[in-house]
């Protein structure tokens, strides 16, 4: 059941909120842990595994979280997130070894599977037109995520040089703070007894997935996709590093700095594109700059081109991913949305362990390599996305 427009509204805020809180600590992490991971001796292989291993949890977790909040609801399942990631900031900030390290992401990536169920209660809360819309409400919390958390983790890094305490506690008590706020504030999006499959599991929506092209299609674009922007998670710190002999906190800028065109891209330009447009005609157009910006990364030489490469990845990134998702929850009945985002969410993950672990080794043998094999990533993403249909052609 959804409730009334203004209703809407105040849910999507507090959600918004809640997601946005809880990717600012995620965004602390992600710029300055490729630096620690170094100080322990790790090499860029295992630089891509630390950052991919949250990913590889999450493929498990997220598909059994979509499926609790079918049960249960979003909320308990929401607030359990959050919980967990506080947990893994605080062993994050004790870490002592590369092994701490990578306990602090397994943990992590526990708590933080829980992106599907956001996403199922946008679903729960918007009409089927809107969704992609609301959908860009998740994509705009990452960016701005990433705006102000890789901002706090560049300076915060200053303040504990070599040793991850302070960001690391500072993220766990934002994931605090953020529960708490959920606890008072978030309400249920699913009516109580409202109506799920008992018989509906991991085992009917992969089967369903088998079924569909047009969710098979959306799934393999997705996972290049994901797969091409996850190159630059364990790479982009490293690469600024040795090309531009930029230290942690000018790391976080440029996280920042694509964080603030993709939430302007998914929470501003998307929402009025898409109604006019459609998914597929924005995913399309998107994979152009997308490409584009991996490639002048990757071998600009100059700061200039570098950055205007970023730009172009998160004008492309924006575009991508919201339509995605809006095509995804649009091929599934409403009351099985949150299993099969699972299954998205999972195959996002399986393109990150991915991405990430591909990236980490193609750094080791050239800085470039890992954003000219996202370029072609994006390009077998624009050629699958060619066999999808938006959903007012479907027949029935």
């Amino acid at each position: 059941m959804r409730g009334g427009a203004d209703g809407g509204r105040d849910r999507l805020g507090v959600l918004f909120l809640t997601v946005l809180v809880d990717l600012v600590g995620f965004g602390i992490v992600l710029p300055i842990l490729p630096f620690y991971a170094r100080g322990f001796g790790a090499d860029g292989l295992e630089t891509g595994l630390l950052v991919a291993v949250y990913s590889l949890v999450q493929l498990v977790m997220a598909p059994l979280w979509g499926r609790l909040s079918d049960r249960v609801g979003r909320r308990p399942v929401l607030i359990l997130g959050l919980l967990g990631s506080a947990a893994a900031y605080i062993v994050f900030a004790r870490a002592d070894s590369l092994a701490v390290l990578f306990l602090s992401r397994v943990i992590g990536g526990i708590g933080g599977s829980t992106i599907p169920v956001a996403q199922a209660y946008i679903a729960d809360v918007t009409p089927p037109e809107r969704r992609a819309g609301n959908m860009g409400l998740i994509g705009a919390a990452f960016g701005l995520g990433f705006v102000i958390g890789p901002f706090l983790g560049g300076i915060l890094s200053e303040s504990s040089p070599g040793a991850p305490t302070i960001p690391g506690y500072t993220a766990a008590a934002l994931c605090l703070a953020n529960a708490i706020v959920a606890i008072l504030f978030l309400p249920e999006s699913r009516a109580r007894g409202a109506a799920t499959s008992a018989r509906f599991a991991l085992r009917a929506a992969l089967a369903r997935v088998a079924r569909s092209r047009q969710i098979l299609l959306t799934l393999a674009t997705y996972l290049c996709v994901t797969m091409a922007f996850a190159a630059l998670h364990p790479t982009l710190s490293l690469l600024a590093s040795e090309r531009f002999t930029m230290g942690p906190r000018e790391a976080g800028y440029l996280f920042a700095l694509l964080g603030v065109v993709s939430a302007i891209v998914q929470g501003g330009i998307v929402r009025r594109v898409v109604p006019r447009t459609g998914e597929l005609t924005l995913l399309r157009a998107s994979a152009i700059p997308f490409a584009a910006g991996f490639a002048l990364a990757g071998l600009s030489s100059g700061t200039p081109l570098f950055l205007t490469g970023l730009i172009l990845i998160g004008i492309g990134y924006g575009g991508t991913v919201p339509s995605v998702l809006g095509l995804l929850s649009r091929a599934e009945e409403p009351d099985r949305q949150g299993a099969v985002l699972g299954v998205g969410q999972s195959v996002g993950s399986s393109a990150r362990v991915l991405g990430q672990y591909m990236a980490g080794g193609l750094f080791d043998v050239r800085l470039f390599l890992p954003y000219l094999a996202a370029a072609a990533l994006v390009g077998v993403a624009a050629a699958i996305g060619s066999g999808l249909r938006q959903p007012e052609e479907q027949a029935g």
